[in-house]
């Protein structure tokens, strides 16, 4: 992302890699490709970290431990790995069709050659919709289990709590 910014004169397509934006015939610009590539690194990187967290989770109860003795921080970040796990790979998807429209001469956003614009507008929703989620959830779990511990009771039943996350 510092390359990003760094060559030429910026990445200057805003924060969605909007297709019509990213164009090579309006920004030429290399730091377009190093933004695309650091946004496949990071969802690599946050798949990886969901696996852990999955893997630690699962790995690491006692035997005899309840899933609904788990505190809801710990829920609240079970159900965001899950949600990574999930939308992370369209969006991945929806980034390496902008790269190959850009570098590959293909059109699967361009109008112009039978593409469908609104198709990455699908794709990026159905990551961005979740992704609110991925932000609320831990601070949800967290702070309901700092209201439990701080004030030595449960706030509501933990089967209501899971369910509303």
């Amino acid at each position: 992302v510092v390359s990003g910014f760094l060559t030429e004169e910026g990445m200057g397509v805003g924060w969605t890699l909007y297709p019509t934006l990213i164009c090579v015939d309006f920004h030429s610009s290399l730091a377009c490709d190093f933004a695309m590539f650091a946004v496949h690194l990071l969802g690599i990187s946050s798949i990886l970290n969901s696996i852990n967290f999955l893997g630690t989770v699962f790995c690491c109860r006692r035997k005899f431990f309840s899933f609904l003795s788990w505190s809801l921080f710990i829920w609240g970040s079970l159900i965001t790995a899950l949600l990574l796990i999930i939308t992370l790979p369209v969006l991945a998807g929806g980034v390496t069709l902008v790269l190959c429209d850009r570098n590959f001469n293909t059109s699967f956003y361009d109008v112009v050659g039978g593409g469908d614009l609104i198709l990455f507008q699908h794709l990026f929703w159905f990551f961005g919709h979740p992704e609110v989620y991925i932000i609320i959830l831990p601070v949800f779990g967290l702070i309901s289990t700092i209201v439990e511990i701080t004030g030595f009771r449960c706030v509501f039943s933990a089967v209501a709590m899971i369910y509303s996350m």
